[in-house]
């Protein structure tokens, strides 16, 4: 009876064990042996990112770890990109989510267009202000950059520069013009002011009834008697 290499075979079956593989000794397939303290589990064939594999939490695998491709350096998809696998689990393919023949440009995360006829992203009005260009007088805006005029007065694209304090640029009918505010109307931030005058139609503050008064000029009314407007 010939001899067993018992060391022999023991040092080949562990070399064959540690490579993954099933091992032929003296003509006889043996089956894997997992060494102990090895780790060949769940944990060994846990997902690494950039192996072109997209498996376990990965959102995407391009095969690589750089950002700016789509597929981030822990494979999650980028902003405003698109990722994809020809079959389940293979490497992933991304592309750009904007359309850039139809205007679209990234904005916060976010495929904006300054020509969809929406107002999205960081627009003022439809298609116009922020990013997109200046809006039209009576358009909405944020500050003069927004504006073609260059002004921008109560939230809208003005005329001219309307900051007095009986003037206002967001009146109804008259959006996009500096125009006086009528007569007794309270002017929001700017406003007469104290609620002892108001605004007369014609871009001035006059005193109201019972304040103190030299002349008509001075009074809502015109009047003033006695030292008091009427």
């Amino acid at each position: 009876m010939a001899r067993k290499h018992v060391g022999r075979d023991f040092f080949w079956i562990v070399a064959c064990a540690l490579t993954g593989y099933g091992c032929i000794v003296e003509g006889e397939f043996l089956e894997d042996i997992v060494p102990s303290g090895a780790d060949l589990g769940t944990s060994a064939l846990a997902s690494r990112c950039g192996d072109g594999v997209r498996q376990g939490r990965e959102a995407c695998d391009d095969g690589n770890t750089a950002a700016g491709d789509g597929c981030d350096t822990v494979c999650v998809v980028e902003p405003c990109w698109k990722c994809a696998e020809p079959v389940p689990g293979a490497r992933s393919a991304c592309g750009p989510q904007c359309d850039a023949a139809a205007g679209q440009s990234c904005l916060m995360g976010v495929c904006v267009s300054c020509k969809d006829g929406l107002r999205n992203g960081d627009e003022t009005d439809v298609d116009c202000g922020g990013s997109c260009g200046a809006c039209d007088q009576g358009h909405a805006c944020g500050a003069g950059g927004d504006c073609a005029t260059g002004f921008c007065s109560g939230g809208v694209c003005c005329n001219e520069a309307c900051g007095a304090a009986c003037v206002r640029c967001d009146l109804p009918g008259a959006a996009g013009i500096c125009a006086y505010v009528p007569e007794n109307e309270a002017h929001e931030d700017r406003a007469c002011g104290g609620g002892t005058s108001a605004c007369d139609g014609k871009g001035a503050c006059k005193s109201i009834a019972r304040q103190a008064c030299a002349m008509g000029i001075e009074c809502l009314s015109g009047r003033c008697l006695g030292g008091a407007c009427q």
